[in-house]
């Protein structure tokens, strides 16, 4: 850990930084490129030279875009950001994450900071800081801040706490480190300013995109799992999250992107299953017959494929099911 600090200090003191966040970006993303902002900018080769730190993303969640005006912070919604010689990598387990010039891309010094299951994006990387076991990517950074004897100001451990807290589910997800971190974060912060700031109101879309996957829903009686399959437009993850509330084991639902020409699945199981099945392992397979890219955590993951478009987007929908609920046959052994 020490030797890999030693040389992500070496690249937070270049001049010319990207600090890259998955599409849709969520709080924890968006609040551990915050924490890696502030520290870039404390470290720099030439002091009286004003460093080029950017934090960009091609989509933010509702709930990201409302903590960045809180804490008085900027991010760059771009596809196709132009790329610097040091790019960091935010949270992000798959290339399909991010929309960049893949040639650009390679050319870059790639540094990922995540806290999900290693996938093939990790042989892209010249640094890896990656701990599976960590519950969120703030956590992680909390956890550099720590080992480099640095104590960010309180807007910088806010935005660190509301990472870790809205990855955590709340803290329903924390470990004993977690509260650990929490307990060296909190000083002179409200906890029931971060819980305010993160209990945001679902917005209409959303929970009309919630009803409508659970119309499309159908049921799969798997060995003693109850297995659900449906579709949405938008908000897929939520989707999965909210059937397998209501009763599912598990919860695959499907969205076909016309726009990005591109399938996206994604999964949510219960800890019964998990501990049989991890979902980013599976995600990684079904994605790899679909010729596309997954990963995720033990009881969440998804993933992006090219959509065919000769086929119909009911037809795309239904074998990508089809291939998912074979897999996880495969998987539990069925």
């Amino acid at each position: 850990m020490k030797k890999d600090l030693e040389i992500l200090k070496d690249y937070l003191k270049e001049e010319d930084i990207l600090l890259l966040c998955h599409h849709n970006a969520d709080p924890d993303a968006v609040c551990a490129a915050i924490g890696l902002k502030y520290l870039a900018n404390s470290f720099s080769k030439k002091k009286l030279k004003e460093k080029n730190v950017r934090i960009s993303a091609d989509s933010v969640s509702k709930l990201s875009r409302a903590i960045l005006t809180e804490l008085n912070e900027d991010i760059e919604i771009i596809e196709y950001p132009k790329l610097p010689k040091t790019v960091f990598l935010i949270d992000t387990s798959s290339l399909n994450q991010i929309t960049v010039n893949k040639k650009d891309f390679l050319n870059s010094d790639v540094i990922l900071i995540d806290h999900h299951r290693k996938t093939d994006l990790s042989s892209l990387c010249k640094v890896l800081i990656v701990d599976e076991n960590s519950t969120s990517t703030c956590e992680i950074v909390s956890d550099i801040f720590r080992e480099m004897n640095i104590y960010p100001p309180k807007n910088i451990r806010t935005a660190l706490l509301l990472g870790i807290l809205y990855d955590t589910k709340h803290l329903k997800l924390a470990k004993e480190s977690t509260f650990n971190t929490i307990s060296w974060l909190i000083k002179e912060i409200s906890f029931q300013k971060i819980l305010y700031l993160l209990s945001q109101e679902s917005d209409p879309s959303k929970r009309i995109a919630h009803l409508k996957s659970c119309s499309r829903m159908e049921i799969i009686d798997l060995g003693n799992y109850v297995i659900s399959i449906s579709n949405a437009s938008s908000h897929e993850a939520s989707c999965a999250k909210t059937i397998v509330s209501i009763g599912a084991d598990v919860s695959f639902v499907v969205a076909a992107r016309k726009k990005d020409k591109e399938i996206r699945v994604s999964v949510r199981s219960r800890k019964s299953v998990s501990k049989k099945v991890h979902m980013g392992s599976l995600m990684e397979k079904v994605a790899k017959k679909l010729g596309g890219e997954g990963g995720g955590h033990e009881e969440a993951a998804g993933l992006n494929a090219p959509w065919n478009k000769e086929i119909s987007k009911e037809e795309a929908v239904k074998e990508v099911l089809s291939i998912c609920i074979e897999t996880l046959k495969e998987e539990l052994r069925c």
